[in-house]
């Protein structure tokens, strides 16, 4: 068995999951880790699987019937990268061009590693105005000084871009 990342998207539409994972299952292929969301008018499947890598063309055949879908397969190998500690970083405060990119240059410059990310846009409860949210899991060299500096850039952000972040430990357990 090896792995493969498999990236489906196209117009959203009822039984786009059940006709992918079918496929998948036919072959005796097995998801590890998914996410599947719809932005926009597109959904957007990224799968992690494993599969014996003789049927791959197999499967590449069976997800070209799905004319409506756009797909990309690559081969992966397991992540050796997840040394070090995980933090949940998550921001929410007024929509500022430009908030992602300071924050993941930031990320960067530390040498950090972003192993999730999300953003969003809701309406506040009260006011209805936009709220932007990030939510992301970091992995931080075990290096307590890049930990410091993080918090210390955390205060910075707040002040300068009128935004709320709250940055903990990682708990695996909970449904962040």
């Amino acid at each position: 068995m090896k792995n493969f990342i498999i990236h489906v998207f196209g117009i959203d539409r009822i039984g786009m999951t059940f006709d992918i994972t079918k496929e998948i299952k036919l072959l005796n292929g097995n998801i590890e880790t998914s996410k599947m969301i719809k932005l926009g008018e597109d959904f957007n499947m990224l799968i992690l699987i494993s599969l014996n890598p003789k049927k791959i063309s197999i499967l590449k055949e069976a997800l070209k019937e799905y004319t409506d879908l756009s797909f990309t397969i690559k081969e992966t190998s397991k992540d050796n990268f997840n040394n070090g500690n995980k933090f949940i970083f998550r921001l929410k405060g007024a929509d500022n061009e430009g908030i992602v990119h300071y924050c993941t240059k930031l990320f960067s410059k530390l040498n950090i590693n972003i192993l999730d990310l999300e953003t969003k846009i809701m309406n506040a409860p009260n006011t209805g105005s936009p709220l932007f949210y990030i939510k992301a899991v970091l992995l931080i060299p075990d290096d307590s000084n890049i930990k410091n500096q993080l918090e210390d850039n955390i205060i910075k952000i707040e002040n300068d871009k009128n935004v709320v972040i709250k940055f903990s430990n990682y708990d695996s357990t909970l449904n962040h």
